[in-house]
């Protein structure tokens, strides 16, 4: 079975669907198959892919599927791939909790801010219900659109106080990112030389890294 990575936030507008595909497509390019199941009814996801297939870029498969059917039909829809990404809704527990459930290892998307910072205690919340049936679920925090303002390290000092691992590698604010996805492709393939390449190619090797701990 793939190892399945759950990129989940109960707050939206954190830059969920971004990160997902820009770590598929760096795996997927890295030699990972890789595939996206996006359950967000907002499909992102989807509308990248379609954009992908309309410029003829080859990328990482997405599928769509019903976060409430997800642990029953993931083994089948990801077999024959490496890595599965899940793009999990906003604002829906029951099936963010599914998702993390089927999942190796959870990545939690937080932007800077106090109220971004408290609200990722929800989805942590979720994370430990989803726990008390996996214990050896695991889960990593990275910040996102993050800069050099002091508010970006105010989060990062608010997030180590937290009982969760916070990556080292931040994904930082970069219109590279925006672009790339319109244009249906991931960073490391609409700029590959670019510092915004450069640290998904980090991340990814650092989410990796946390998938073989948590094995």
């Amino acid at each position: 079975m793939a190892l399945t990575i759950a990129v989940s936030s109960l707050k939206g507008g954190v830059g969920k669907s971004t990160i997902a595909l820009n770590l598929a497509t760096c795996l997927h390019r890295a030699g990972h198959r890789s595939i996206v199941v996006d359950t967000d009814p907002q499909g992102t996801c989807r509308m990248w892919a379609a954009k992908a297939a309309e410029v003829e870029h080859d990328g990482p498969p997405v599928v769509a599927m019903d976060g409430k059917t997800l642990r029953r039909d993931l083994e089948r829809i990801t077999k024959g791939f490496d890595v599965a990404i899940i793009d999990c809704p906003p604002r829906m527990g029951a099936e963010t909790r599914a998702a993390m459930l089927a999942s190796d290892l959870v990545v939690m998307p937080v932007i800077p801010g106090a109220a971004d910072v408290w609200a990722l205690q929800e989805t942590i919340a979720v994370l430990d219900e989803a726990k008390q049936y996996r214990d050896e679920l695991r889960a990593v925090v990275v910040l996102n659109r993050a800069d050099r303002t002091t508010l970006a390290k105010l989060a990062l000092q608010a997030l180590s106080e937290l009982d969760v691992r916070v990556l080292d590698e931040v994904i930082k604010n970069r219109v590279a990112y925006g672009e790339a996805t319109l244009a249906g492709l991931g960073v490391v393939d609409y700029a590959p030389e670019s510092d915004a390449a450069l640290e998904v190619k980090r991340f990814a090797k650092a989410v990796l890294a946390a998938v073989r701990t948590a094995a």
